[in-house]
């Protein structure tokens, strides 16, 4: 079983990192539906909000997991595969709710007076499947290819919206001579919001990139109320939405995504998230479930 599990892995590993050095992408998409968000951001700034389609193509991630496997036991052609862009893709509903969410926070950059573009279908993937799951050398090298993409499109500096790409880039900066600067969203904009919710923390947020009081004290000046446990929401005793764990185990990222979702909801009805993946995972089990540029302004 072991064995198996680490040959599926590795397979997995081997197509994406071809198609990153490839394309830019880990797997096919139609970057023009999932940029199709705005089309009034000019595409020649050296600022750039930077999607990393993490929000857009996170409600089809699982999809992409279960089809790995299969495409490598029938040893799949790459024009078929080429075609899963079109076969596997969100819902109308999915995809209008990741919209509204970089939208906002998009005015909110605006609001902030932060002089900013797009990089629209040419915009590139982070690499974070890669430094998630271990590749590090394949991590690095696909690093170095990305550095150089967006030296030659003239960009010095990446705002960042979501925890995964944002960790990704930052360790990046560690690994190889990667200078670009990279700045999360949430460290630009001030913002206001009603309501009253518990928060459940992008672990990288949290831990690796050490934001979990900053994201607290913007929250609290915000007009939002959280609800707090120590058990159940500190830094030391929250736990991971159970998301990166679906790679080896689709039952136990679901059992850990269950009982994180009802320890949760011990303190409060209303979850409020900071990341697109621990959204898909815990909204299985969560009927009141918002990401925080759901409901600032």
């Amino acid at each position: 079983m072991v064995e198996v599990l680490r040959e599926r892995i590795m397979k997995m590993k081997d197509m994406v990192f071809e198609n990153l050095m490839d394309s830019l992408l880990p797997f096919p998409m139609d970057t023009k539906l999932f940029s199709s968000w705005t089309s009034s951001l000019s595409k020649n700034k050296k600022t750039v909000i930077y999607t990393s389609y993490m929000y857009q193509i996170s409600g089809i991630l699982k999809k992409y997991e279960k089809l790995f496997p299969k495409i490598y036991r029938i040893n799949m052609p790459k024009k078929l595969i080429s075609l899963s862009k079109y076969m596997i893709r969100p819902g109308d509903s999915e995809l209008k709710r990741a919209f509204n969410i970089i939208n906002n926070i998009s005015n909110l950059l605006k609001k902030s007076n932060v002089d900013f573009g797009y990089l629209y279908e040419n915009e590139p993937y982070s690499g974070a499947i890669l430094l998630e799951s271990g590749f590090l050398y394949e991590f690095k090298k696909y690093g170095e290819k990305l550095r150089d993409f967006f030296h030659e499109k003239g960009i010095e500096e990446l705002i960042t919206i979501d925890p995964h790409t944002t960790n990704a880039l930052k360790r990046l900066k560690e690994l190889i001579n990667f200078d670009i600067n990279v700045v999360n969203y949430l460290e630009l904009v001030n913002f206001e919001g009603s309501g009253e919710y518990v928060i459940h923390d992008s672990c990288l947020y949290s831990r690796a990139m050490n934001m979990y009081t900053t994201v607290r004290k913007k929250i609290d000046e915000s007009g939002i109320k959280l609800d707090e446990n120590y058990l159940v929401t500190s830094k030391e005793m929250g736990i991971c939405c159970g998301g990166p764990l679906s790679l080896v185990s689709n039952k136990d990222s679901d059992d850990i995504s269950k009982m994180r979702a009802e320890s949760l909801l011990t303190v409060n009805e209303n979850v409020l998230v900071m990341c697109p993946l621990c959204y898909e995972n815990l909204s299985q089990h969560i009927s009141s479930i918002k990401d925080l540029a759901e409901v600032i302004s």
